[in-house]
């Protein structure tokens, strides 16, 4: 390393030591700013990635490895099978409801319906998602239980596949394994994992995976069936969540870690899938009879609402503070998170002067996440409860794979490597453990409440007949998503009460029926008297 880059290197860690010291101040206020812890959490990330590149070295990369690994497949879902089994009892939410409920009147006709045009403007088109739903039905039918053990098990194959790309780009078996640890037990994956709803998530994510694994194969081999299973895996993931048609971005940002004899074949692959996702795209817009996505406040859509200044936030700060501190600020913080939290930047810091990365393997896993989070860019500035993370599951393979790295290039003699992986892996994946423990409790308390709310709501109006008409539901709590959504579902679901008494609008003041309204201060529903 030259002077230039020692200096530089200096630089980089006094910016993100200062920016740690003012996380540390402020994680031990009563009351964090949280907004603030954003931005400095920010300033972390992108200082640690400045002193990587700093400190980096160019040199030849490394062979590809194979993907084999048993004990470490093994240990993969073993790890995050016990990291998500406290969800394992907790209720459906909000969307949930809803949807077993559509999916519980599917037949084979109306999946196969679910690929044509839609009446009148659709939010989303999601046919194949939605047919991976309806299976999933057919055999966990309406058990919680169930349905988390199915989202458990995507999520513990996506973390597999990541180990899988992992060797697939030349990261050795321990790296690799770190890596792919450290993608399973991320605080980003609470919200994709513990909502049932966000299985979209997980299921647009495997099969990006799945893609990308057979794009290196192709690259390696060049087997025509290789390409051809990657074009169908990616086919599948843009039919399922709209994330997916990043993937010839990510396909192009494989190159920077393979020899440049194999760029021919990865640049071949880009295209196929970017004419692929053309093709998809039009007849997605055709389906649903334009772009689709959620609605503003103001009206009209979101994606739609290009802001220059809060894209460069979304893409190049507030994404990387979320997927380096994970961490719902929202619920209450015991002192000993608090310091693990505060440390972590320090940690950070460590880990970088630790390292030596090539260059390009460094520049490739930021192309990655960058990539990933472009047909969610407006959704992006992730809020500090954590709301809406799901839509960074994928970006957060990237983020493994960056660590897959740093951990690999700790030393440059075998045995020295060895002991800083192990010693590195084992701090970060207790810091990513306990950040994910704490998200996942406000997942589980929350799904208790709305159960909870459903249960007493139907038995108030049980006995009695006609409508009914509630109002102020909230959408969230504490960063789960709450009632707003499939609560008629959710009372006949917990005590049978028919779903059509239930009424989310007013009525016009329709004699007869009963109205009720949200009490925050009670956490129920209360009549309102007339």
């Amino acid at each position: 390393m030259n002077q230039r880059s020692f200096v530089a290197s200096l630089i980089f860690t006094a910016v993100l030591v200062i920016a740690g010291g003012f996380l540390t101040f402020d994680a031990f206020r009563p009351s964090p700013l949280q907004h603030a812890l954003m931005n400095v959490e920010g300033i972390v990330a992108l200082s640690f990635l400045a002193i990587l590149y700093a400190r980096g070295r160019e040199s030849e990369l490394e062979p590809p490895g194979g993907a084999r690994g048993y004990l470490a497949v093994a240990a993969i879902v073993v790890v995050v099978s016990l990291a998500f089994a406290p969800i394992l009892r907790s209720p459906f939410l909000y969307d949930d409801y809803t949807h077993i409920t559509d999916a519980s009147r599917f037949t084979w006709r109306s999946v196969a319906l679910q690929f044509g045009p839609v009446a009148g403007r659709g939010l989303f088109f999601r046919p194949v998602g939605f047919f991976f739903y309806w299976l999933n039905y057919l055999w966990a039918r309406a058990d919680p239980e169930w349905w988390h053990a199915s989202s458990i098990a995507l999520h513990a194959c996506c973390s597999c596949l990541t180990y899988a790309l992992c060797r697939e780009v030349g990261v050795s078996r321990p790296a690799s394994l770190g890596g792919a640890l450290l993608f399973g037990l991320s605080g980003v994956s609470a919200e994709a994992v513990a909502w049932i709803d966000a299985r979209f998530d997980l299921m647009a994510t495997a099969l990006v995976l799945g893609s990308l694994i057979f794009v290196c194969r192709y690259a390696a081999t060049a087997r025509t069936p290789w390409l051809a299973g990657a074009l169908a895996a990616g086919t599948c993931a843009m039919l399922s969540k709209e994330s997916g048609f990043c993937l010839p971005f990510l396909i192009a940002s494989l190159a920077l870690f393979r020899d440049r004899k194999d760029w021919k074949r990865i640049g071949r692959a880009a295209s196929f899938a970017g004419v692929l996702a053309v093709v998809l795209f039009t007849y997605r817009w055709w389906a649903i009879g334009g772009i689709g996505g959620y609605s503003g406040a103001a009206g009209g859509l979101n994606i739609v609402r290009f802001n220059f200044v809060r894209t460069v936030d979304a893409l190049f700060l507030r994404q990387w503070a979320v997927l380096f501190f994970p961490f719902n600020w929202s619920t209450p913080i015991s002192p000993m998170l608090r310091a693990a939290l505060a440390a972590t930047p320090f940690v950070l810091a460590v880990c970088a002067w630790m390292a030596r990365p090539p260059r390009r393997q460094l520049i490739g896993c930021v192309a990655f996440i960058i990539a990933a989070g472009l047909p969610v860019q407006h959704m992006l500035l992730i809020s500090p409860d954590l709301s809406g993370s799901r839509i960074l599951y994928l970006g957060s393979v990237g983020w493994a794979l960056l660590w897959a790295v740093v951990l690999d290039n700790m030393a440059l003699d075998t045995m020295g490597r060895t002991r800083r992986v192990v010693a590195a892996a084992c701090v970060l994946l207790a810091l990513q453990g306990w950040m994910l423990e704490h998200n996942l409790e406000a997942w589980r308390e929350t799904a208790e409440l709305a159960r909870s709310v459903c249960v007493a709501f139907g038995q108030v109006v049980a006995g009695a007949p006609g409508r009914v008409v509630v109002r102020g539901l909230p959408a969230m709590r504490n960063g789960a998503v709450f009632l707003q959504n499939g609560f008629p579902q959710c009372v006949e679901m917990n005590t049978g009460v028919p779903e059509g008494r239930i009424q989310m609008q007013d009525l016009g003041g329709e004699p007869g029926v009963r109205e009720f309204i949200w009490s925050e201060a009670h956490s129920q529903m209360e009549e309102v008297r007339r």
